[in-house]
């Protein structure tokens, strides 16, 4: 804690002092995570398939190996899951053009929220409509995107939250993105469970030029906002 009461994390990310250093590095960054995923797609769940359907097939041929290859063919199952995981999780959506919030609503909804540890979690979504018709910069789509990403699957994981509101607000610094949930807040375990998370969303802001404060929530549980360190022009 702080002297005056907050929480270490309840602060806000460095302005920017190196963004062509740090843009690079995200940029890096970004390619790596999509090179992996084609590794993923290409080299390795191909084996895994394979080897899911010769153990299938070893299963129908002898009947009585099924009870021993049971648990084989589930870890192969769960392999396979995981690199899905990875590969949606890791790849951009093809399709910016409504927007980081848009694009992140759908990939959450289809892949995260969709959980069985998300199943007694209320979602909202808050002024979807006025973030599709920014101008967004490139830096920025993507920051943005991945982290209301990042910070919905701290929700998810680690908050024990029942509800959850992601909304976009236009103000005096051009815009807000915020992520609210009721949760347990950022104690000394969650932030130790999800600091590498919270370190890549801190380092994604600075690239793109935002401002990322993570802290108390207005009631409970802990607030992510999002904000230009610039004032943004907004959409007439």
């Amino acid at each position: 804690m702080t002297p005056d009461g907050e929480s270490a994390f309840d602060q806000a990310s460095d302005q920017p002092g190196a963004e062509t250093d740090d843009s690079q590095r995200m940029r890096a960054f970004e390619a790596e995570r999509q090179t992996i995923v084609g590794e993923l797609h290409d080299d390795l769940l191909p084996y895994l398939f394979a080897a899911a359907g010769s153990l299938a097939s070893l299963q129908r041929q002898h009947p009585e190996l099924k009870s021993k290859l049971d648990q084989p063919a589930q870890w192969i199952d769960q392999a396979r899951e995981i690199a899905r995981r990875i590969m949606s999780g890791a790849a951009l959506p093809s399709d910016f053009s409504s927007g980081p919030l848009v694009a992140a609503k759908e990939f959450l909804e289809s892949v995260v929220l969709t959980s069985n540890d998300a199943k007694s979690l209320s979602v909202q979504w808050v002024h979807l409509d006025g973030s599709a018709q920014l101008d967004w910069q490139e830096t920025q789509t993507i920051a943005v995107y991945r982290i209301v990403c990042e910070a919905v699957r701290n929700v998810v994981r680690h908050a024990d939250a029942t509800e959850l509101v992601i909304s976009w607000q236009a103000n005096e610094n051009g815009w807000t993105v915020s992520i609210q949930d009721n949760g347990v807040g950022l104690d000394g375990q969650s932030v130790s469970k999800s600091s590498h998370g919270i370190t890549l969303m801190r380092e994604r802001a600075n690239a793109a030029g935002l401002r990322l404060t993570i802290g108390a929530g207005q009631t409970a549980g802990t607030e992510v906002t999002v904000t230009p360190w610039t004032i943004t022009a907004q959409p007439e």
